[in-house]
């Protein structure tokens, strides 16, 4: 009978040892994960450097976009919050994969009104984005088909234009560092002006603008990572896409068309008269915007010759010549449009 006790008691003391093991198992399970690390964010190409230490976090972007922003983080999911150039408010709620390497969720931007500027998805990879240096290796000539039906544009505004408002990468200020193109008078109209990708590649971002309303497939900004040159994102600006499948994931073909530009808002009941695209890409030291005619092939831009362009310098200011000629800005609005010649009119 002893030993019966005996064995029942060895048994009883085994159980205890087993839960206890069990419950620190699930306790050690439940310690939190650090995401401390640099991810490459589908965000322009960007580079988004996290520190965390217990469950506060610290975020960088190698970007003027957002000043360094603050965080919390809670098992898998992290909540990030800065502001932006513009005295903005950006919010992003994170969710982690098991292995931490990746991240995905929404973002948005909300201005001094309490109004929405912008929103979309935002990703993150661990490990830094690919980059090209154009400081040392020049200009790929990558781009070979338009994003537009050229015979119904007008006019181009230049490279650092004081067209528009001010749109820089950080390295240069109050300037606009993109192209705008305007339609002949009876296009601008919506539903009339294609927008194609330039390339063969991934929608590797799609945000929505405050402006489109109610309707979620209006006035979006379309983000390309081309096959060719993945250090490199073009951006679509004001498309109204053809359907919800123009989505991040999506890959596309050069000359597929994505939607028609955004010409008509109706919250201020008038057309505008453009529409624009810029080109970003990640150097080694940093996100660049560079021309779009510097990366067209040569048969590309002979479409431009054969209405009248010159050479591709004939669509850029060049840094200097700005900057012996700056502009005045308030915010990001130009004062006025300043003393250059800020388009470049087609035959």
């Amino acid at each position: 009978m002893k030993k019966h006790i005996g064995a029942i008691y060895l048994l009883i003391q085994i159980g205890i040892l087993l839960q206890c093991q069990s419950d620190k198992n699930i306790v050690d399970k439940q310690v939190q994960p650090n995401y401390s690390g640099t991810y490459c964010i589908n965000i322009q190409s960007l580079e988004m450097i996290i520190i965390q230490t217990g469950t506060d976090v610290t975020f960088s972007l190698k970007s003027v976009l957002l000043a360094d922003g603050t965080g919390t983080v809670a098992g898998d999911s992290m909540r990030l919050f800065a502001v932006t150039e513009d005295s903005a408010n950006f919010t992003s709620d994170l969710v982690f994969s098991a292995d931490g390497q990746e991240f995905i969720g929404p973002f948005k931007v909300v201005d001094t009104n309490g109004e929405t500027k912008i929103s979309g998805i935002l990703y993150g990879k661990k490990g830094v984005c690919s980059s090209y240096d154009v400081d040392s290796k020049g200009y790929p000539k990558f781009v070979k088909s338009d994003f537009t039906d050229l015979s119904k544009i007008h006019q181009i505004s230049k490279f650092r234009s004081g067209f528009g408002h001010s749109y820089t990468d950080g390295t240069e200020s109050c300037r606009s560092m993109k192209h705008y193109y305007t339609p002949f008078e009876k296009y601008r109209k919506d539903k009339t002006v294609e927008i194609y990708s330039p390339v063969d590649g991934t929608i590797v971002a799609a945000l929505q603008d405050f402006e489109a309303g109610s309707d979620t497939l209006s006035n979006m900004e379309i983000q390309i990572e081309p096959d060719a040159q993945p250090a490199f994102i073009i951006t679509l600006f004001h498309v109204d896409v053809l359907s919800p499948a123009i989505n991040v994931g999506k890959k596309v073909k050069a000359g597929e068309m994505l939607g028609h530009a955004k010409m008509y808002y109706e919250q201020w009941k008038e057309f505008v008269t453009s529409f624009d695209i810029a080109v970003w890409v990640n150097t080694p030291t940093g996100s660049r915007l560079v021309p779009f005619f510097e990366i067209q092939d040569d048969v590309l831009f002979k479409n431009y010759i054969a209405r009248g362009a010159l050479s591709r310098q004939n669509f850029i200011i060049s840094k200097q010549v700005r900057d012996a000629n700056p502009l005045q800005c308030l915010s990001d609005e130009f004062v006025d449009g300043g003393n250059l010649e800020n388009w470049v009119t087609l035959k």
